[in-house]
């Protein structure tokens, strides 16, 4: 029965392993038995080298041999190889041979191989492109070696280093590790490898074939896992260097007579990054991050005549593919290709050396891009080139002053040396020069470019242009010429623009030939407006720029552009105002400009305003400005000026109102930051009105210039008006205005001012003055402002007057007619948070003082040094002065009690008189002391001593304890004129008055104690009580003092009781008259006036007198006499030439009695008689207090018991006195009327007229007893 197949296979299948295990055992055996001959062998080393010379066909020899077993077989290690004999022997050196004795019967192996190490080896491109392997052993000598090494068996090159060197292609590779394995069978040469670009790298996988007869063969490299970044730094093409990328790389070569005649490549890399060629020495060699790189192309012919097309295409993620590109090159040029994208051959040509460094550099920076479809580009040798293409999308960035393009679309046809570019109109461009206009502009092109080269370069020219820039419409002709030295171009061009806004100027200067500044002042100045019919030309040599008229420029070049600006806004400095509305002609000449034109500046009409800059490159903007309008406009101007910001207080509080011309220029720098900025105006005013709101100021008609600059203004005489007066103002502010250095603003006003309205500016602290002052002064008033802020530089407010023309109604010393001069100075220190101020009053009166919120300190020192440093709140007086009126004071601080008038003071002066009471007394000294309650006065001098106290409140009595009070009349009796403070005080405003004397004396009368009490009452005050007790004469009276200024009225009623009459009458003012006697003396009077306004002349009033037992004086003419006023003075020479026998020593009555009566001047009496024991005297008639004038009639009847008397005295003396008295009594009625007299006196006090009345006159009157 037949086996069935299974079986037998599985019997093969046996039979084969148990065939496999007996050969292993076999070979095993005899690799045993080789392994221990090895030492047999190598002691034998003539026996190996005759086996090798029979294998080799040449003699062998070595120096040394080693043997050693290897996986493969046994190895010889041959030191000093040599083969063949004599001169022609080859030197092969130290050398391994390996005998395979596996493997070496196998098909297409090689029983032995030769293997030599460390070779260094060179593939070397000739001038004539053959390709050659040098560093074989034995090239030295012209023989092959490969022939002869061959004979060996397989040839092996383990570890060697390749150089791959081609001058032509400027190739230089340095390969650090080659493996090469070589089988030679006869011409034919078979070679693989793998080679390490870097060491401990991948590898590079080599093979090929080549038939050494005729140098034809192929070649092929490549990698599955290719990493560029092992590439050597000397590996380059084109001065490119690969640095990074991986992927699969596959190159097959064909070579013809040991050249290259075709080439195809496959390689699929990613993040691929080249590298090139530095720019210059020193410089970082440029890097390109190219992506992706696909590639299927081949390449076939030669360097001088070749064609390559890439059938897959990609560079880079982002580039689109370019499959199907056809170039050719060599003796001609041709491209064709449906679609291509510049950008990354453009990338690849910024780091090849071949590209010249200039153009290298600025395609790395301008990063140029265009698409190109339906290329079509041929050339026949230099000067033939046709090119036809649609281009899009053409682009390159700005680099440097050089302008940027992108977007740009149209035909582009070559033909020979001339270029057209038909624009594409539909294609939104973008020119961008950031060098130049600084901002992108998108803009639409339609028409045409055409460009030529002749022998001076290219030239670019368009018959009609037609650019759509924004809202700009430029029509262009003309074209630019480049030269071929590299020199600037040749430009030959006109454009026309249609109205534009002004704005858009802004984004066309041309930044890198324009200083910076200028350009900013540019954007900043132009605000608004329409440029109207603007025409640009341009024609010359760049490098003739500036296209100046000037000597040794003139005709290089003409650069003018020429608009017309409608209502346009302009604003030629940052802090000062835009000249708006504004219509001028711009001419825009070489690099400068000039306007010429009107506009408005601050709302001002200025009917010419020129503005220039000769030469932008060192730019100086020149304006210059008239006009004529309300002064209220060009304030405005001003404070919208630089000057605002240093004046703005004084600026601010103006307000001008009337008609004013003026002209303004600018000089200003644009180059250096604003700095030195020149400014001059004037500004001429004619009858403008003037109110400052800060100091409450306001005047009329001024009329004068006023200057400013740009470090201020300064305005000498300004003539004015202010409530009808006359004045002169000067203002100066800033450097070179000012007359000190120290201040920043000074100003001088000279004007007649009311004294209200000075207190008025002062404020509520010194209102409570305004009924003392009366009048207007001359002043002259002087601010300073200082340049620094510090307290030592405070502002400083200064007022000087001689006061003619203001009255000081205030008490002594402090009282002023109107007519007197007193040269006065205010210093006000303005200093901020507190305010210092001084004042002075000729020799009289100096005055410190301070305000600190609503604090106040005043130091005030009478006489002719300066005051003190005032107190930080409340008033200081001190100081020497000749005359002091309490009483007057005591009613101006009266009048402030209570209220924030008149601060309660602290006093302490000398008085060389101090008026109190309508008396005055020497040497005194006044001491006033504020006090929680109200202020205390301390008065002492000669026949004074005692203290007020005045209370706070308005309604607290003021009361006064004088230890002693000594009251004398004025000097010589006579008529002391009122004071005018009298008039000013308001009697209601004296508080409740109750003053106690200890010890009163009027002139040399003792009173006593006294006491005086008054009240307030409406419309004055009243006296209620004068009275004095405990001494010779006794006071009781009453009355009161009611009105304003010149309305008041005074009433006294008054009864005087006597012990004293003689002395009482002295102490009156009427010494001389009387001596001794008794009685009684009574007053009614009311005058016009204050108290202190007594006068005889004008008081209405009625005395009574009632006095005994006295003597009338030898009395002497005189007015201002009490019985003198009677002519009783003046009749004493008549009677005692009538009865000197009974008035030689004077008169001695029992009794004076009668009444008078005081009005209008004149004093009557109807009933003055004197009763004495020698006679009795009746007065009758008038005296004429206003013209001192006597009308009197006297009648004198002697009598005779006083005769008699006398006689009896003379005779016999008291004896004699009895007779004389017994015979009067019985002969007293008989004789009466013996030796009567009647007189009549009339005539001027000073020299009365004395005359006899013979008819007989009245009896006298007889006084009672």
């Amino acid at each position: 029965m037949e086996m069935p197949w299974r079986h037998r296979l599985r019997l093969l299948r046996r039979g084969l392993w148990y065939a496999l295990a007996l050969a292993l055992v076999m070979v095993a055996l005899l690799v045993t038995v080789v392994s221990q001959l090895l030492p047999v062998l190598q002691a034998h080393p003539a026996q190996v080298a005759a086996w090798l010379s029979q294998r080799a066909g040449r003699p062998v020899a070595f120096d040394r041999l080693k043997t050693a077993w290897t996986r493969r077989g046994p190895l010889l290690q041959l030191d000093g190889l040599r083969i063949g004999a004599g001169a022609q022997a080859l030197a092969v050196g130290d050398a391994e041979l390996l005998v395979a004795p596996y493997t070496g019967w196998l098909p297409g192996h090689s029983l032995t191989e030769l293997r030599l190490r460390g070779l260094a080896l060179t593939l070397l491109r000739g001038a004539d492109g053959q390709w050659q392997v040098r560093g074989l052993p034995g090239q030295q000598t012209g023989a092959d070696p490969l022939e002869t090494l061959s004979r060996l068996g397989e040839l092996q090159l383990a570890q060697a280093r390749l150089q791959v060197l081609a001058p032509d292609l400027h190739l230089d590779v340095q390969v650090p590790r080659i493996d090469l394995r070589l089988r030679v069978n006869g011409t034919r040469v078979e070679a693989g490898a793998r080679a390490w670009l870097r060491t401990g790298g991948q590898a590079l996988d080599v093979a090929g074939t080549l038939d050494r007869g005729s140098g034809d063969g192929r070649l092929y490299a490549g990698s599955r896992r290719l990493d560029l970044a092992e590439f050597p730094a000397r590996v380059s093409l084109a001065g490119i260097t690969p640095q990074a990328g991986r992927g699969q790389a596959q190159v097959w070569a064909t070579l013809r007579g040991f050249r290259i005649v075709g080439v195809r490549a496959i390689t699929e890399l990613d993040s691929v990054v080249l590298a090139g060629t530095p720019w210059a020495p020193g410089q970082p060699a440029p890097r390109l991050t190219l992506g992706p790189l696909v590639l299927d192309a081949e390449w076939a012919g030669t360097l001088r005549d070749w064609r390559a097309r890439a059938y897959r295409l990609r560079l880079g993620a982002a580039t689109p593919a370019m499959d199907g590109l056809a170039m050719a090159g060599g003796r001609h040029w041709a491209v064709r290709a449906r679609h291509l994208q510049l950008a990354p051959w453009l990338q690849l040509a910024t780091l090849s050396d071949i590209v010249p460094p200039r153009l290298r550099d600025w395609l790395h920076q301008a990063r140029p891009d265009a698409a190109l479809d339906d290329v079509t580009l041929t050339s026949v040798g230099d000067d033939r080139l046709h090119v036809a293409m649609r281009v899009s999308g053409l682009q390159f960035d700005p680099v440097g002053h050089a302008p940027g393009l992108r977007g740009v679309a149209g035909r582009l046809t070559a033909i020979e040396d001339g270029v057209v570019f038909a624009f594409d109109p539909a294609a939104q461009a973008v020119f961008d020069w950031p060098a130049g206009f600084g901002v992108a502009h998108p803009l639409r092109l339609r028409g045409e470019a055409v460009a030529w080269r002749d022998s001076a370069g290219w030239v670019v020219q368009t018959p009609g242009l037609a650019l759509e820039i924004g809202p700009v419409q430029v029509q262009v002709r003309g074209g630019i010429g480049f030269q071929r030295d590299g020199s600037r171009p040749h430009l030959d061009l006109a454009a026309d623009i249609g109205d534009v806004p002004v704005t858009q100027a802004r984004g066309f200067w041309i930044h890198y030939l324009m200083p910076r500044a200028t350009v900013d002042w540019l954007d900043a100045a132009l605000r608004g407006g329409t440029l109207h019919a603007t025409r640009a030309v341009v024609a010359g040599d760049l490098d003739d720029w500036p296209f100046r008229d000037a000597p040794g420029l003139a005709g290089a070049g003409v650069f003018r552009v020429e608009t017309q600006v409608q209502d346009g806004v302009v604003k030629f400095r940052p802090d000062w105002p835009a000249a708006e509305h504004l219509d001028a002609a711009v001419a825009f000449v070489a690099d400068g400009f000039r306007l010429d034109g009107k506009a408005q500046l601050a709302g001002l009409t200025v009917s010419s305003l020129q503005a220039s800059i000769p030469s932008f490159h060192q730019p100086v903007l020149d304006v210059q400005a008239a006009g004529r309008g309300d002064a209220r406009q060009w304030l405005g101007l001003l404070r919208a000026s630089p000057l605002h910001t240093t004046y703005a207080a004084a600026m601010d509080s103006l307000e001008l109102a009337g008609p004013a011309q003026a002209t303004l220029q600018l000089n200003i720098p644009l180059s250096h930051d604003g700095q030195g900025v020149q400014v001059a105006g004037r500004v001429d005013l004619d009858g403008v009105r003037l109110r400052d709101r800060q100091y409450a100021l306001a005047f009329e008609q001024l009329r004068g210039p006023l200057q400013f600059d740009q470090n201020g203004f300064a305005a000498d005489a300004i003539q004015l008006r202010q409530t009808d007066a006359p004045g002169v103002l000067a203002v100066r502010a800033g450097p070179g205005h000012v007359r000190d250095p120290a201040h920043a603003f000074e100003a001088q006003l000279q004007v007649a001012l009311d004294i209200d309205s000075l207190l008025d500016r002062a404020g509520d602290r010194l209102a409570w003055l305004k009924p003392w002052l009366q009048g207007s002064a001359p002043w002259t008033v002087s601010l300073a402002l200082p340049r620094a802020p510090a307290p030592a530089g405070s502002a400083q407010l200064q007022l000087a007057s001689n006061l003619v023309g203001t009255a000081f109604a205030l008490p002594a010393p402090l009282r002023k007619p109107a007519a007197q001069a007193l040269p006065t100075r205010i210093d006000v220190n303005l200093a901020s948070g507190s305010q210092q101020f001084s004042a002075r009053l000729g020799d009289l009166l100096a005055l410190r003082g301070r305000s600190v919120g609503d604090q106040t300190g005043l130091s005030l020192h009478f006489g002719g040094d300066a005051a003190g440093p005032p107190p930080a709140s409340g008033v200081l007086i001190d100081g020497t002065m000749p005359t002091l009126d309490a009483l007057g004071w005591l009613g101006v601080l009266g009048a402030g009690r209570g209220s924030d008038g008149v601060p309660l003071p602290r006093v302490d002066v000398q008085a060389d008189r101090l008026m109190l009471l309508g008396a005055g007394f020497a040497d005194a000294r006044l001491r006033l002391t504020p006090g929680g309650q109200g202020l205390t006065v301390q008065l002492q001098g000669n026949g004074l001593e005692g203290t007020l106290r005045v209370p706070q409140a308005q309604t607290a009595a003021v009361t006064g304890q004088f230890d002693r009070l000594y009251w004398t009349w004025p000097e010589g009796g006579e008529h002391v004129p009122s004071d005018p403070a009298a008039a000013q005080l308001d009697p209601a405003a004296i508080p409740p008055l109750a003053l106690d004397v200890a010890d009163l004396r009027i002139g040399g009368a003792r009173f006593g104690k006294a006491r005086f009490r008054s009240v307030p009452v409406t419309g004055g005050m009243r006296l209620d009580e004068f009275t004095t007790t405990g001494g010779p004469q006794r006071v009781r009276a009453s009355g009161s003092w009611l009105g304003q200024r010149a309305a008041q009225r005074t009433r006294l009623n008054m009864e005087i009781d006597s012990d004293d009459a003689g002395t009482l009458l002295a102490a009156l003012g009427f010494a001389g008259q009387i001596g001794g006697g008794h009685g009684r003396l009574g007053l009614n009077a009311n005058w016009q006036g204050g108290p202190a306004d007594l006068d005889l002349r004008t008081v209405e009033a009625s005395l009574t007198l009632d006095l005994k037992d006295g003597r009338l004086l030898e009395l002497e003419p005189g007015a201002g006499r009490l019985l003198g006023l009677f002519g009783i003075g003046q009749l004493r020479r008549r009677l005692m030439l009538d009865f000197s026998d009974f008035f030689r020593k004077g008169f001695t009555f029992d009794r004076i009695q009668g009444n008078a009566r005081v009005d209008q001047g004149m004093l009557h009496t109807d009933n003055l008689a004197i009763r004495g024991p020698a006679a009795d005297i009746l007065v009758r008639g008038d005296t004429d207090l206003r013209h001192q004038r006597f009308d009197q009639r006297v009648d004198v009847q002697p009598r005779s018991a006083g005769l008699l008397t006398a006689v009896g005295a003379l005779a016999g003396g008291p004896v004699g006195a009895a007779v004389g008295a017994v015979a009067n009594a019985v002969l007293d009625k008989p004789m009466r009327d013996i030796g009567a007299k009647h007189y009549r006196i009339t005539g001027p006090w000073e020299a009365p007229k004395i005359e006899d009345v013979v008819e007989p006159g009245p009896a006298p009157a007889t006084v009672s007893d």
